[in-house]
């Protein structure tokens, strides 16, 4: 038994409640076509795992990877177009796949189990793809036409992480790293690895690509074997008009024989008692009379039994396009639901994102408009509590000693000049107001601190350090101010 597996994008709408026969999805199904091909008789031999690093639905991890994407690479997760063909209508459709999250559809063997994947999946591991679940079904398949006995179809449903949480992008493997896959997995089921598409020029097929091919190709034997019947049922009317014509002529044949016996009638007389014991002319005519009406009545019962053959052949005929179109209808129809399904979900996916962003947008909005105004109103607060302030010190300096005003106003007339140091009469007013302060380091400081409403950043620092500078020597810069002082000279 061969086994072999091709990995495409997941249908993530639909895979978890197929692979787990959810209850609600049996019966869909079952309401949409009037009967499913699962078996309940056999549901308990089916197996699944889940990886347990992958807990959420898969539709949220998806979303969980696009936001991945999006961090790693800047860009948004690429999705591939993927061309339908609508089997109604022949026209075809472009929907956009993910490649994120992959699914493979193996055949399996009757006893086969979970734990025969495990190499399998220990080589995806080595490859940086991750299995999210595995799910093996012994509950599928059909009855046989001839017999009505299930023809099993067991197979698996692998589904796998195909990203690189690293980077964001994909994981790339190529043919031959391909080839491989399939020899891991036929060894590790304990299976043939099937023929290289090379050596075939098969595609290799999903599990509904199988089952639509199957499906043509029953379409194909239905229509072979309509135009059998049909041949069979001409090769019949032919056989008919034969026999028929063959009546025909017994009949003509016979009505002859009658014509030349009731001519020979006038020598009956004399053929009597010949007659009578059966060998006269006339008992043979009669013979030949009976051996024609046996050879009719079988003619014409061969005859009816061919126009019945006939009849249920024409009924057969009649029923094969009404079935070879049910079949095609119902995979159509299950398609499309499962398509209807899908689309819905995302709406409504897509619905409530919308109506979240947009609340959330509506929250920050009113959040931001009762900043705003908050911080407009403590502006405007603190803007009247600086210039009261301002106002405040201006009427305390006033109040203050006549030195000290002095010196405060030299100290910021010089911060707010383009003057590099202290001109001599900055200096000066400055160095008789220190000169009576006990301690002109707190001196010093008690300047600044009446100064610095009235200054910027830059003219503080400015006077600041021009006065740190005048202070560091001040006993120097004293008696210089006094030496200058007592010559009179003064700028």
């Amino acid at each position: 038994m061969k086994t072999g597996i091709k990995f495409k994008p997941c249908n993530v709408g639909t895979a978890e409640a197929h692979n787990r026969r959810d209850r609600a999805y049996c019966e869909a199904v079952a309401r949409k076509f009037g009967h499913t091909y699962f078996w309940d008789e056999y549901r308990h031999l089916n197996q699944s795992w889940r990886n347990p690093s992958y807990a959420k639905p898969l539709p949220e991890l998806l979303e969980d990877m696009k936001v991945l994407v999006k961090q790693k690479t800047g860009r948004a997760m690429q999705c591939k177009p993927v061309e339908t063909t609508d089997r109604k209508t022949g026209k075809k459709r472009t929907r956009s796949g993910c490649s994120a999250i992959r699914e493979g559809c193996p055949p399996i063997k009757p006893d086969t189990r979970i734990e025969d994947f495990e190499p399998f999946v220990k080589w995806l591991n080595g490859y940086g793809i991750s299995v999210i679940s595995i799910d093996l079904h012994h509950d599928e398949g059909h009855a046989d036409s001839d017999t009505d006995d299930l023809r099993q179809n067991h197979h698996a449903h692998i589904i796998v992480d195909w990203l690189n949480h690293e980077t964001g992008k994909t994981v790339k493997i190529d043919n031959n790293v391909c080839k491989e896959m399939q020899t891991v997995l036929a060894q590790s089921l304990g299976m043939e690895r099937g023929t290289p598409k090379e050596d075939t020029g098969i595609e290799g097929l999903s599990a509904i690509e199988y089952k639509e091919k199957m499906a043509t190709a029953h379409v194909r034997q239905l229509k072979q074997e309509q135009q059998e019947l049909v041949n069979r049922k001409s090769a019949l009317l032919k056989e008919q008009a034969t026999k028929e014509t063959e009546i025909a002529e017994l009949e003509v044949r016979r009505i002859e024989k009658r014509k030349a016996l009731d001519a020979e009638s006038g020598s009956a007389l004399k053929s009597g008692l010949a007659n009578i014991f059966g060998k006269g002319k006339y008992a043979e005519i009669e013979r030949e009379n009976v051996r024609l009406q046996s050879e009719i009545e079988t003619a014409n019962t061969e005859r009816d039994k061919a126009l019945i053959r006939v009849e249920e052949m024409e009924e057969q005929v009649a029923q094969i396009p009404r079935l070879a179109e049910q079949r095609a209808l119902m995979i159509i129809e299950k398609k499309e639901i499962l398509h209807e399904k899908e689309k819905q979900k995302l709406r409504k996916q897509h619905t409530d994102i919308v109506s979240s962003l947009q609340s959330r947008y509506d929250a920050l909005s009113k959040e931001y408009r009762s900043l705003e105004n908050a911080s407009a109103t403590r502006i405007e607060r603190l803007e009247r509590e600086k210039n009261d302030l301002l106002e405040r010190l201006k009427v305390m300096l006033d109040m203050l000693h006549e030195k000290f005003k002095e010196a405060v106003r030299a100290f910021m007339e010089f911060s707010k000049s383009v003057l590099r140091e202290f001109s001599i009469r900055h200096r000066d007013t400055i160095v008789e107001y220190l000169a009576d302060s006990p301690d002109v380091r707190n001196a010093t400081h008690t300047m600044k601190v009446f100064a610095r409403p009235f200054l910027d950043n830059r003219q503080f620092d400015k006077g600041s350090k021009e006065l740190e500078r005048l202070t560091s020597n001040f006993p120097s810069v004293l008696e210089e101010v006094n030496r200058t002082q007592s010559r009179g000279f003064r700028r």
